[in-house]
């Protein structure tokens, strides 16, 4: 998904949930090391995956999003509430990116 259409895509759904236009955007770089976890408490935002990431597991009130996983049709990349983001790659860091948009 690129920059772009991700844009788009966060404008539209703040949108629907009522916000208009009033948000921020923030870029998010999050860099997991080997096997760590962590959570995000994203009550009321909005964070949206830019790119499929391998050997992570990403779970949050909107689903979950893991390559390795056959359990759903379908993967989500945008995420609310708690988020989980659990690295199983071993001995290498994962880097996993997001945009957040913040209602103000």
């Amino acid at each position: 998904m690129n920059s772009a259409l991700v844009m788009e895509y966060i404008k539209r759904r703040m949108i629907e949930l009522g916000h208009g236009d009033r948000y921020n955007v923030l870029f998010r770089h999050i860099v997991l090391g080997s096997g760590s976890k962590i959570e995000i408490v994203a009550y009321n935002e909005l964070w949206v995956l830019i790119e499929p990431v391998e050997m992570v597991e990403i779970i949050s009130a909107s689903g979950f999003f893991d390559l390795s996983v056959n359990l759903s049709n379908e993967l989500q990349y945008e995420h609310t509430g708690v988020i989980e983001i659990k690295s199983y790659a071993g001995d290498r860091p994962i880097h996993v990116r997001f945009v957040q948009a913040v209602p103000k």
